[in-house]
């Protein structure tokens, strides 16, 4: 059992943008729109990996606990990057911002600095979260295994199964062995159980990876490709990989509960998660469940995950690669767009109203009114 094989685009000591910034990814999944209800207050992840960079300052303020279930590694620290890469994407909160930038993490380290473990440490790993309580009674209410080997255990599988039955949700990496078709099938445990939810990945065009596992237990796909998110040492790196989109889902399931906890005072459970994670995701591949892309993207925008590309000067643009047309060109300026705003508001899936100015106290200038 390992940390799926994934490719690196480049360390960064830094992040450009001068404020808190969302790595496109979480904003695929419109992870903002949850903000203004939640950002995952009262939730924990766990994140069973490599360990975590406790000192990373995006990181340090939201890890709750942690510990190591590999045996020549004491300390839950990260010596691969691997578990703190999937550790921003969820939880983020300083120079970037992960999907649920409130919730806490708990680090479960069972993978070594080489990114093996084995299924005795997971197991166990899985018990230990499914038991932990925090110090003011805090539970595990996600638990992000960005792993997976071909091989089933009976033991590992058993304690899922009490996870899930606990009220946890178990989120997987689907796999990195696919070859971008529906017709033939990849398998990686612990995703193709069916009590976990399986996360295929698409790239920053909603498009198929094509390194991802395609099987009937694919429940949903998230970005994966290009991710940007924290390494050790204060760092980030860019990586691509099914370890990367299943943190995207983790995240937005700690969303779910937090603000389901606030609306009724109690968590939901692992189905009505679940069920949430599937209705909000959008078709992709064939209509309805496909075995390449599951149930879809998933996204909290229900006008569904837009990668939109615009030329300055052009009235061709582009919405998750397929070609549209302007009946005016936009205009780009630096760091500013200008154009026909209805045709921007179609695009952006909002409604607008433009009342002009008719020489009135109150309306001199005219008003501009958008509903979103």
């Amino acid at each position: 059992m390992e940390t799926f094989e994934h490719s690196m685009l480049g360390i960064y000591k830094s992040v450009a943008a001068k404020q808190s910034w969302s790595p496109p990814g979480v904003s695929l999944i419109a992870a903002r729109k949850m903000w203004p209800s939640t950002k995952g207050e009262d939730t924990v992840v766990a994140i069973l990996d490599t360990g975590v960079d406790y000192n990373h300052p995006d990181l340090k303020s939201n890890i709750i606990g942690g510990t190591s279930f590999v045996p020549a590694e004491k300390d839950f620290m990260d010596k691969n990057g691997h578990g703190t890469h999937v550790a921003g994407i969820i939880a983020a909160n300083n120079q970037i911002l992960g999907v649920a930038p409130a919730t806490k993490i708990l680090v479960v380290k069972v993978l070594n600095k080489d990114g093996g473990g084995t299924y005795k440490g997971i197991t166990t790993g899985l018990k230990y979260a499914r038991e932990w309580r925090g110090p003011q009674g805090q539970r595990v209410n996600v638990i992000n295994m960005s792993l997976g080997g071909p091989v089933p255990d009976k033991t590992m599988y058993q304690e899922i199964q009490r996870v899930v039955k606990s009220g946890i949700t178990v989120v997987c990496a689907a796999g990195n062995e696919g070859d971008g078709r529906e017709e033939t099938h990849e398998i990686s445990y612990p995703a193709y159980y069916p009590e976990t939810v399986a996360v295929g990945a698409v790239n920053l065009q909603t498009r198929i990876a094509n390194f991802s596992n395609a099987n009937e237990h694919i429940d949903i796909v998230a970005p994966g490709v290009d991710t940007y998110s924290t390494y050790p040492g204060g760092k980030y790196v860019k990586l691509s990989g099914t370890s990367m989109a299943a943190p995207h889902i983790s995240g937005a399931a700690a969303l779910i509960y937090s603000r389901y906890k606030k609306r009724f005072g109690v968590y939901p459970s692992y189905g009505t998660v679940s069920l949430l994670l599937q209705y909000l995701s959008i078709d992709l591949g064939d209509a309805g469940f496909d075995d390449l892309y599951g149930y879809g993207m998933f996204t909290f925008n229900l006008d569904g995950g837009k990668a939109i590309l615009l030329t300055p000067g052009s009235k061709e643009y582009y919405i998750n690669g397929q070609q549209y047309q302007w009946e005016t060109a936009p205009n780009v300026q630096e760091d500013s767009i200008s154009g026909p705003f209805d045709e921007l508001s179609e695009v952006l899936g909002c409604d607008c109203n433009l009342i002009p100015a008719d020489g009135t106290p109150g309306n001199p200038p005219g008003k501009m009114e958008i509903w979103s």
